[in-house]
């Protein structure tokens, strides 16, 4: 792990540690507020901002951008193609390739506007930031995981670990929002009831997502890194 990646995870883990209490208690001490949507919102925004902090001061070059938008193009079309089968979309498995053959933070920039463009489509709400948050980790783990590392080779542990990440990191991320806009009282049996009804959905999403990654990963991923390698972009960071 460069340390460029490590002061990126200091960094989002310090403001999740400062940041979750601080707006705790300005909900509930000083807004008399017993809704936790603005903490835990404010909690995910301050979780996304240092990736793009950290992007933006890099140099970026014209081919990257191309790059990017032409992903982020790719991922909202997947996602809109498949409209009709809510359970099953090839975003989070396109994400994760780009992680694989681009890096951690490309994944994460990848994996989160391409959850807010295509929200458009879908409509933006209050789960937008939380989808951008799950779906952008999704990214950034397995970018962390098999880019640059011999275990891309393997088909067979990209398409576990990818789907456990769908099902787990981008499941509990976007469940998260409705623990926080359906529950009034915060009872482990209400909570706990909110993570079940997504379990399905989840599990769904997961197996799908490893399914196409089993197929798609290696030939895809080659072919980004071959582009990666011969017009020098996303060099690593």
């Amino acid at each position: 792990m460069s340390k460029k990646h490590t002061r990126l995870i200091i960094l989002s883990v310090f403001l999740f540690v400062v940041a979750a209490p601080v707006s705790l208690f300005l909900s509930v001490r000083l807004f008399q507020s017993n809704n936790y949507y603005a903490s835990a919102l404010l909690i995910v925004i301050l979780a996304i901002l240092p990736f793009f902090v950290f992007f933006e001061n890099r140099k970026i070059k014209t081919g990257e951008i191309v790059i990017l938008a032409v992903m982020i193009a790719l991922c909202v079309a997947s996602r809109a193609v498949m409209a009709f089968l809510p359970q099953v979309k090839p975003t989070c498995a396109l994400v994760i390739v780009s992680a694989i053959a681009f890096g951690p933070n490309v994944g994460f920039i990848i994996g989160s506007l391409s959850m807010f463009v295509s929200n458009f489509i879908f409509g933006q709400g209050l789960y937008t930031p939380f989808q951008m948050l799950g779906m952008g980790l999704v990214g950034f783990f397995c970018g962390l995981l098999f880019c640059g590392s011999r275990r891309n080779s393997s088909r067979l542990a990209v398409s576990v670990v990818g789907g456990l990440l769908c099902f787990s990191v981008y499941g509990l991320t976007v469940d998260s929002c409705s623990v926080l806009t359906m529950v009034t009282e915060y009872t482990p049996k209400a909570v706990l009831s909110i993570y079940a009804s997504g379990l399905v959905f989840n599990l769904i999403h997961g197996m799908t997502t490893g399914l196409l990654l089993f197929f798609i990963c290696k030939p895809m991923a080659d072919k980004f890194q071959r582009l990666r390698i011969k017009y020098g972009i996303f060099d690593p960071e």
